[in-house]
């Protein structure tokens, strides 16, 4: 692994641990739990590859073999975690005050801008993994959502490709 890359998942891990530490210390509100785990985690999936579909089926190329799938599936994994936790957990959480609409809108928002490229579909990937979390309650379910949406865009478009698959 590159420098570059182990400099990326450390990066990541961090700022993973630090979102962990906030939400113990903040507890934002949560959505009401709609979903059990089991039935969630299945609408997660299917809400990331629905979004996949409609967002990324002009842009998409056959699909290329990752050098190292489970390092690539593993980072994937920690980085929709970590934007999971930060955008939909604390930030949603914390405005969901306000209602459920102001709650996507604000995470959503802040999501987009994060982003630097391609602000308008993160609005959109934003949106559906905002809503996710809100109709199912379930954290995991908006995970599982941007975990897969993530797997696909790596799987088929050649420019999204996660540090951990730089070459050595």
């Amino acid at each position: 692994m590159r420098r570059d890359a182990i400099g990326v998942w450390t990066r990541v891990a961090l700022s993973t641990v630090v979102g962990a530490v906030t939400l113990v210390a903040v507890d934002p509100p949560r959505p009401e739990a709609r979903l059990s785990w089991a039935v969630a985690v299945p609408a997660g999936a299917a809400a990331g590859l629905a979004l996949f579909v409609a967002v990324e089926r002009r842009r998409a190329s056959p699909l290329r073999p990752a050098p190292n799938p489970a390092a690539t599936l593993a980072f994937l994994a920690l980085f929709a975690l970590n934007e999971e936790v930060i955008w939909r957990r604390l930030v949603l959480g914390e405005t969901l005050r306000g209602g459920a609409i102001a709650g996507v809108a604000a995470s959503t928002i802040g999501f987009a801008l994060m982003h630097r490229v391609r602000r308008a579909t993160h609005l959109v990937t934003g949106v559906v993994f905002g809503c996710t979390y809100v109709f199912t309650g379930s954290l995991a379910a908006s995970v599982v959502a941007h975990w897969t949406y993530n797997v696909l865009v790596a799987a088929v478009l050649p420019r999204a490709r996660a540090p951990a698959e730089a070459p050595a």
